[in-house]
């Protein structure tokens, strides 16, 4: 198996199938003006539900202004099918409000998310904000937390996509 060395953290990484998708935006993201430390590459943190424990992670986490802005998953494949887990993930990653943003891309497309609405608001890789747009749309949004309810859908949509991922290295 080879290894990789990944842009944001400098971590040698195994191989993973989705991985070069990851590496691409991160290198993206580089390019549009980010700084390594504004990037957070497998955040997530555990939350309990219906007696389990499921971890809640983003590939990536870009950060504005110090605070959590946008997440990004990063996968093969198609992008639709990506954004309810994408939408779900946004809204449970923190207690104190969603994340205004969502980026759901497979490193040839990509689509930016309102997590409040759940509607693609931008296509194409120049969907992906780099810091002064991501700045004005973060100003822009109302900071929403979830109800009790909204928050079980979520969590069911999550623990849904944790069943049907991929391993790390398919074998079809």
């Amino acid at each position: 198996m080879s290894q990789q060395r990944d842009l944001i953290t400098g971590r040698l990484l195994p191989y993973c199938d989705d991985e070069y998708v990851r590496q691409a935006v991160e290198k993206l993201l580089l390019e549009l003006g980010y700084e390594r430390g504004e990037v957070e590459v497998g955040f997530g943190r555990l939350v309990e539900h219906r007696g389990r424990t499921l971890c809640v992670s983003a590939d990536l986490l870009v950060k504005h202004a110090g605070r959590p802005a946008m997440i990004i998953r990063c996968a093969r494949g198609s992008l639709v099918s990506r954004e309810q887990e994408a939408l779900a993930t946004a809204r449970l990653l923190s207690d104190d409000a969603w994340l205004p943003l969502a980026v759901v891309t497979n490193g040839q497309d990509a689509e930016l998310l309102d997590v409040a609405t759940g509607k693609v608001v931008d296509t194409g890789l120049a969907a992906i904000p780099g810091p002064e747009r991501l700045g004005r749309l973060v100003a822009e949004a109302t900071p929403r937390r979830s109800t009790p309810a909204q928050r079980e859908k979520a969590l069911r949509i999550h623990d849904a996509y944790g069943f049907i991922q991929c391993p790390g290295q398919c074998t079809v």
